[in-house]
Parts: structure tokens; sequence; C-alpha cells
């Protein structure tokens, strides 16, 4: 280094003297440039500014064309609008023609896009008119519409006659059908080819009310699936016919087939224009002429109007560039002095500015977790002694920051990863999963009886315990899987890569696994497992959402008894509709807003109604009708089951004491839930009823389920002996569906039972189903007790059950469930001289 430098005083002193002088040079070049722009620029720019007014009104007349367009459409019989239109289009023709006017500066000819838009308007004005033709016409507006009403009424009512006739001939007694299936199944088939027809109208409504293409799509398949049911039901007629000796058939049946395909065919044709964009054609029109026409008009006004603001540019550029390289003289100048500036301070910054900058970014890429930039030594002591302070602390700081981040990322018991690193883990997954295309599973496991082991052994045993079960199941899966502790005995597995059918095998060797015995404190401990199975990404694609859903699979299988879980939507009791209807069944209860409808049962001897059963109804506000079996599920989850069933039982025998009151001494059955079962109070609330109501306890039957009786056997014979002891009726309801053992039955104190409507339903096509009615009915008349045939259907049915020696009938076909002032009406009916002739029930 030299020993005389230059003085940076010195140095300062000069540079800004020559800085300055070239400034003043330049400043005052560009300033006289300025004037003479400004000049230029004066005469041409209100020329560019009233082609821009005619831009704006052309854009705003093309605005009102849409409204009045629009107006039309809803108001066709209006004349005001088209001639609106045209005189909009008129007016644009005549701000495109003021365009064409150069302009004196920039020279630019406009005569090209004025020819332009005057093309185009001509065009637009050409379609609307055709437009308003096509609104005018519903043939042309509507062209499915139009086929549907030419050509599909001949052949509907061609095979509307033809199932007539056929219908015709056996109700007049001309023809004695060898099969039993022949009428039921004309009958049948003339109620598909109406509902057929329905769906084909319901299809072209919904055309014509705008409904989405799914809504469409969906009733368009619904036709075809009655079509496919009508063909199938008219080919088994067909070969019922032919052992049929009548005179119409074949030419009738021929001629069916004939015009449901041609039919069918018509509607395929309807259906192709319906879905079509060209189903409406004003709408076809818009979309596909004179929207792509206006939106060409303001393609060509947006060019237009670029070049304008190109002229403007051009205009306001000259104005501009001596500003700018005002700035850019002012800018130099700045970066000069810093530069001048910077050298003043280069040799401290090499000195020490420097060092502390490497240390402070070092220390920012420490807190941040970026890439640590690396730090040379200096000659300077203080600045080494620095550096070396710094790559102490340094390796202190990673080496706590390591055991921290284990601590944070596993379970302190068994150092499996904990909730937070298995969410991280599935989010990477989930990443994974939509690159590759693949699918995961998530398992979420639940020990069984856990807090057994922890009140009986103790929580050291069930820390043993938690650490044995980790290792077991390590051991069952692979490298790349997760397995995690989210706390207590709730473990989740990730399994990437696996499909539905995999993820139950290992779930199933995991339980399998877990339910072998484990050796702790000298004792052999037995547990088990609960798994719920979430996949994505069917079940959901966020892990908070997988994590969830196989916690709802979860605890279905705990409350299951099944060990393993899928997740299912109706299954989800965290769904808004379920949560809304638990929250409003809760208010319905404790306000009694809820009522009962009473279906009859009547004596198979003399077919007189000697009881009804209560069957519970609510209409919620919003969903409308719910099922009996909703309520009832949602009731025993909430817990206010024990307080629906007595609201019920209030209710019922209020009712019946009334009829009694009124002269019909008839009974009422009202259903127990397994849970009512396990109600101590259960008794003496049926008691108080009773008393309060004034009414004998023989004429109150309890009907409760074959498998609700099994559920705790102990609990109910204790609560079944109670209610038998109160002298009212046990009905053992849903009988033949349970996996019940019959020395059970023999011990607890039921009086009746009610044959499952199931296979009394099927009794008649299946011969299996005929002999669990006939046996049923036997065993029951062995055992001493009274049995109950629910979901009677037909004549022949009721017939035949009546033969195998049933006590008493329940169905439809005898008596709907309704009020009771109308169940009163069937009760006299029924009770009137003349009226036990089984073939006027009803």
């Amino acid at each position: 280094m030299s020993q005389n430098p230059p003085s940076l005083r010195t140095r300062y002193f000069t540079t800004t003297v020559v800085l300055g002088l070239i400034a003043l040079v330049v400043v005052s070049f560009f300033y006289r440039d300025a004037v003479v722009t400004k000049n230029s620029v004066t005469t041409t720019y209100e020329i560019i500014q009233n082609k821009k007014k005619s831009l704006d009104k052309i854009r705003l007349n093309l605005l009102k064309v849409y409204l009045n367009i629009d107006l039309f459409l809803l108001d066709p019989l209006s004349k005001g609008n088209p001639d609106a239109i045209n005189d909009l289009i008129v007016d644009s023709a005549g701000h495109a023609e003021s365009i064409a006017t150069p302009a004196r500066i920039t020279q630019t000819d406009y005569s090209h896009q004025s020819k332009l838009l005057n093309n185009h308007f001509q065009q637009l004005q050409r379609q609307i008119e055709d437009l308003e033709q096509a609104r005018l016409d519903i043939t042309r507006q509507y062209p499915g519409l139009a086929v549907s009403a030419i050509e599909m009424p001949i052949s509907q009512n061609s095979v509307i006659s033809g199932l007539q006739i056929l219908i015709d001939e056996i109700e007049s007694g001309d023809l004695q059908p060898e099969s039993e299936q022949l009428y039921p199944l004309l009958l049948k088939t003339y109620s598909l080819w109406i509902s057929e027809i329905s769906q084909m109208r319901i299809y072209l409504a919904n055309r014509l009310a705008s409904f989405s293409e799914q809504i469409l799509k969906s009733q368009g398949n619904s036709v075809r699936e009655l079509k496919d049911q009508v063909d199938t039901n008219i080919s088994l007629i067909e070969e019922l016919y032919q052992q049929e000796d009548s005179f119409e058939a074949s030419s009738v049946i021929k001629d069916i087939k004939h015009h449901t395909s041609r039919w069918y065919d018509v509607f395929l044709d309807v259906r192709e224009i319906s879905e079509s964009g060209a189903w409406r054609s004003d709408t076809h029109m818009l979309q596909t002429r004179i929207i792509p026409l206006i939106e060409s008009i303001i393609s060509i006004l947006n060019q237009t109007n670029d070049f304008l603001e190109q002229d403007h540019s051009r205009l306001s550029e000259k104005l501009k560039n001596n500003n700018e390289n005002l700035s850019i003289l002012v800018v130099s100048i700045i970066l000069a002095f810093t530069i001048f500036i910077a050298g003043i301070i280069y040799s401290l910054d090499k000195i020490v500015f420097g060092p502390i900058s490497n240390v402070t970014r070092a220390l920012l890429s420490k807190a941040h977790d970026f890439n640590q930039p690396r730090l040379e030594f200096s000659n300077s002591k203080e600045i080494g002694n620095l550096i070396r302070a710094f790559q102490r602390m340094d390796d202190e700081v990673t080496q706590r920051q390591k055991d921290l981040e284990h601590q944070a990322m596993h379970d302190h018991l068994t150092g499996l990863p904990n909730r937070f690193m298995l969410n991280q883990r599935i989010e990477y997954q989930i990443l994974s999963s939509e690159r590759d295309n693949n699918n995961f599973s998530l398992l979420l496991m639940d020990l069984d009886h856990f807090k057994d082991i922890n009140d009986t052994l103790g929580h050291d045993a069930g820390d043993i315990l938690l650490n044995e079960v980790s290792k077991r199941i390590q051991d069952l899966l692979r490298k790349s899987d997760t397995f995690a502790r989210l706390g207590g005995d709730e473990f989740c597995i990730l399994l990437p890569g696996t499909e539905r059918n995999n993820s139950d095998l290992i779930a199933r060797e995991i339980i399998e696994t877990i339910r072998q015995p484990f050796p702790i404190y000298s004792h052999n401990v037995n547990i088990g497992a609960s798994i719920g199975i979430a996949s994505y990404p069917q079940d959901g694609s966020d892990p908070s959402t997988l994590l969830q859903r196989a916690d709802t699979a979860m605890y279905v299988a705990k409350r299951k008894r099944t060990g393993i879980s899928f997740y299912e939507a109706e299954e989800d009791i965290h769904s808004i509709e379920r949560l809304s209807l638990i929250n409003d069944l809760t208010e319905a209860v404790e306000s009694k807003h809820i009522y009962l409808s009473y279906q009859p049962r009547f004596d198979a001897k003399n077919m007189s109604i000697t009881g009804a059963e209560a069957l519970l109804r609510w209409e919620h506000q919003k969903f409308g009708f719910v099922s009996p079996d909703k309520v009832i599920e949602l009731a025993e989850h909430t817990g206010i089951i024990n307080q629906l069933t007595l609201l019920v039982l209030d209710i019922a025998i209020a009712q019946c004491a009334l009829w009694h009151s009124q002269g019909h001494l008839i009974s009422v059955s009202v259903n127990l839930s397994a849970q009512d079962l396990y109600n101590g109070s259960l008794c003496d609330q049926i008691s108080n009823l009773l008393e309060q109501h004034a009414l004998e306890s023989k004429y109150l039957t309890l009907e409760i389920t074959e498998s609700a009786m099994m559920e705790n056997i102990g609990k109910s014979l204790e609560t079944l002996n109670l209610l038998g002891d109160l002298g009212v009726t046990l009905s053992v309801d849903d009988f033949g569906t349970g996996f019940s053992s019959l020395s059970y039955l023999k011990k607890l104190p039921v009086n009746e039972l009610k044959i499952d409507k199931s296979f009394v339903l099927g009794m008649l096509e299946n011969h299996n189903d005929r002999v669990i009615v006939q046996s049923t009915i036997n065993m029951g008349h062995e055992l001493g007790l009274i049995v109950v045939a629910e979901g009677i259907e037909n004549m022949i049915t009721m017939n035949r059950i009546s033969d195998m020696g049933c006590d008493y009938f329940q169905g439809y076909f005898m008596g709907e469930p309704d009020s009771s002032d109308n169940l009163l009406v069937l009760v006299d009916k029924h009770a009137s001289p003349g009226t036990h002739d089984k073939t006027r029930i009803g």
C-alpha cells in the first residue's frame, strides 16, 4: 500500500464538482426539448380523446343491446325491445364511422377498424332479427319438445291400450290364466309403463326448468332403468302367455314390444337434443352466434383502444422522456455520490464491518435454520475471539436443538412418533399420493379394557403393557409404515400404498397378535383392540379429516364389537345433519313434540280388531319425516332413550284409556329398546303411568326385539320378570332374525311371538321362509305363546298364514298406521255384523 494515498476529502470534492457540471448541461438540454414536445402534443390530444369517447359510447350501446335482448327473451311479444336494439346498433355504426378520422401527428389510420365495426354491426343486426323470429316460433325455440309432442304419444298410447286389452281379458273372465304371476305382472308392467312416461315428462320438465346436466342425466337414466324393467316384464309376459289360451295376446304383445322400442328410440332422439347445446334455440343462438359476434366487436374496440393508447403514449412519451432522463440523471448523480461514500467506508468494511456482518448473517441463518455461511478468521484479535465464541455457542445450541426436536416429535414412554410427527408424515404422504396417484390407509387403534389393567395392576403395569403392544405391532409393519402413539392407549398406523383389502388384512393381524397374552408381573394379561380405518382419498384429503374419520370408524367398531370397522358416512356422528337432528330431537322430546300412529292387529278367527301397535312419528321442520329407526338410534346415542320411551308410553297408555272410556276394549303395544331394559326404574314408571291413566295392565303390551333381550341376558331376565309380575303382556318382536337360544326363550316370561315380516313377505315365493313361518307358529303354540304375523300385504298371504294356525295378523293389507280417530272407524267397521269375511278386509 502507498505510504501517501490520495486524500478521501480531495476525491470527494473533485467528484462533486464534475458531477455538478454534467448535471447542469444535461438538465438544460432536456428542458428545451420538453418545451418543444409540449407544443406539438397539445394539438392532437383532443382528437384522441374524442375517439375514446366514441369507443366508450359503443361499449355502452353494446351493454344496452345485451339488456334489451334479455328483456325481449323474457317478453317476446314486446315490440319496443327489438326497435331499441336496432336504434342502438345504428347509433353504434355512426360512432364507428367517426373513428376513421386520422390523428394529425401520429398519422395512424383507423379506417380499417371503422370498416370492420360497421360490417360486424350489420351481421349483428341480422343475427338478432333471426333470434327474434326463433323466439316467437315455439317449434324452433324447443326442438326436442316438438319431437316428443308429435312422435311419442302414438307409441305410448298403443302400449297402454295393449296392456289394458290383456288386463281386461283376465278381469272380464274371458281368460282364466294358468299362472298366478300373469295378472299381477300385467298390472305391474302397466304401472311401470305409466311411470316410464311420467319420468320422461319429468325429464322434459327438468329440461325446460334448466336443471343441471347431472340431474337431467340421472332422470334420463331413470327412464332407461324403467324401460329395462318394462322390457323384462314383457318378455316374461310373452313366456307366460305361451301356456295360455288367449286369442289376442300374441299380436298385442308383438305390437307392445314394437311401440315400447319405437317410443324409447324417439326418447333417445329427444334426449340427444335436450342434452346438447341446441335444446333451446335462443340460448344456442346467443352462445354460438350473437355473443361471439359481440365479443368480436369488443375485441375490435379493445384493439382500437390499444392503438389510441399507443398514440397517446407516443404523445406523452415526448413529454415524459425528458423527465425520465432527468430522473436518470438524478439517479446517476446519487449513484456517483454513493460510490464516493462507499469508497470512504471501504477500509473500515474490510477490517470491521465485513467480519461483523458475516457473524450477523450466521446468527440469522441459525435462527431461521438456513445454510450457515462460512466464517473466516480475521487478523484482528477481537474479531477472531468473536468468531470462536460464536462457533462454540453454535455447537452447543445445535446439540440442544436436536434433543428438543426428538422430544417434540416422539412419545416419551414408547419412543414412537407422536401426533405432531404423524401429522407431518400424513401431509407428506398426501403430497406423495397425489403425485404418484396412490392410495394409503390410516388405522386408529384403541385398546379394549386397558383401564381395567391400570385399575387392577397399577399404572406401571399399564406402561409396560403399552411398550409391549408397541413392540409387537412394530414387528408386523414395514419400514415405510408409521406407527405412532396419540396418547393413553390410542395408537395410529399410517400404511402408504395400501388399498382397503390390504389394510383389512393388516388390521386383523394386529388384532390377532394383541389377543395373545402379555406376561406382566407374573400375570398373563389378555386385552383386545378396536381399529377404525380411513382411506385416502375416499374418506378425506387432509390429516385432520382422515384422523377424525378413522376415529369415527374406531368407535363404531368398539360399539358394535366387530374389532375392525371402515369409515362409513352414515355412521358419522359428527355430520352436520346428524348433530342438528340430535339437538332438535332432544328439544322435541322435552317439549313433547312427537306423536303416535296406530296400526291395528286382527284376530285370525273373526277378523275383529283386538289391539293396535303404537308407532313413533317425528316430523322435523327442515328434514321432514324422520324414520323411527333413526329416531331410536339418535336417542340411544344421546342417552335420552329412556325419556323418549316414557313419553311414548305416556301417550299410548293415555290413548288406550280413552278408547276404553269410549267403549272400545282394545289393547295397545309399545316397543322397548335394549337400553330400556337397563333402566332400573322402568317397572315403577310404567306402574305409575297405568295408575295415572286408570288402565288395566293386561291391556298394555311391551314389544322387545330378540336381539335386545339377548344383549345382556342376565339384566334382561331381571327386568322382564319384574314387568311380567306387573301384569303387562310381553312380546318378542322380529322373532327369527336374531341368534338367541331356545333354552333362553323358555326362561323368558314372554306371552307372544311376532314373526318378523321379512319371512312373511317372502313366504309365497320362498320355500324356506314358509318352513320358518310354520315352524315358528308350531313352536310358539307348543310353548303356550300367542303368535302374531306382521307384514301381511295381500289376501293370499293372509289366507296361507291363517291356514297355518297363526293367532293374530298385522299388515298394510288389513290396516296401515293411522291416527287414533281413523283406527276407531276401522274398529267399528270390523265389529259390525257381516264384516268378518276375509275377502272384505280394509
